[in-house]
């Protein structure tokens, strides 16, 4: 029941109303990763740079992760830099340097290629349909984007959702890609274009699930602190 997740493995740097921190090990992959690792076995494929930590990898390992698809080659890692004010459902990307990320070419281990379980977490859709091309008649196959893919790429990515099981976006990533304000219109467009399932992450307000003619909602679980709201959607999916 193995879960193949490629995505980014980064550092973030992060600055709050409640607090900053400098450098952290971030990136799509890493939380999906994390977070999955609690209810199944995870392949992790990624790219990082030499300044890489080993102790970073001891983590994702410490957690059971499956980490041999995750390559150190020259160069730097992949770094965000970002703000968030009060509304910490919208993120100010302030720097940001892909590094040894912007030559990712994603090469699937052999032994992954058969995982039932496919993550595709936030990078380029042309790369996501890279992973797809090299894996063998997955079960489930679910698919993370931006707001950078849909207006750089939205052909690609449209072209992906006809291989892509769920898709998995927020609130304004829904009505931009769409062109619907309503939320329902939006789920109901981007559902034409391939996906079986849609859920749209709505932050502090919870996320709606759109299957076919049916809605479901899920409140939020409230918390009394967040410090660091990045990679929330990435956990969550």
């Amino acid at each position: 029941m193995s879960i193949l997740v490629v995505g980014s493995v980064a550092f973030d740097s992060v600055q709050t109303p409640f607090g900053k921190a400098d450098e952290v090990l971030g990136g799509s992959a890493t939380y999906f990763s994390t977070s999955a690792s609690y209810f199944s076995d995870v392949r992790l494929v990624a790219v990082v740079g030499e300044d890489f930590p080993d102790e970073h990898i001891e983590k994702l390992k410490g957690h059971g992760v499956d980490t041999a698809g995750l390559k150190k080659v020259p160069g730097k890692t992949f770094r965000w830099k970002g703000r968030y004010d009060y509304d910490l459902n919208q993120a100010h990307t302030l720097e940001t340097h892909l590094n040894v990320f912007s030559s990712f070419d994603p090469e699937i281990p052999e032994d992954y290629r058969s995982s039932p379980f496919v993550f595709l977490a936030n990078i380029d859709p042309e790369l996501q349909m890279k992973v797809l091309d090299q894996v063998k008649a997955p079960k489930f196959v679910a698919c993370d984007t931006m707001n950078f893919w849909i207006e750089g790429k939205p052909d690609a990515l449209r072209e992906l959702l006809k291989k892509v099981d769920l898709f998995v976006i927020n609130e304004g990533e829904a009505r931009e890609f769409s062109g619907e304000a309503s939320l329902v219109k939006a789920a109901r467009k981007i559902l034409a274009w391939g996906p079986k399932a849609l859920i749209v992450k709505r932050g502090e307000y919870g996320a709606l699930m759109f299957n076919g003619g049916s809605v479901f909602s899920a409140p939020a679980y409230p918390l009394e602190d967040i410090f660091d709201p990045t990679g929330a959607g990435d956990s969550f999916a």
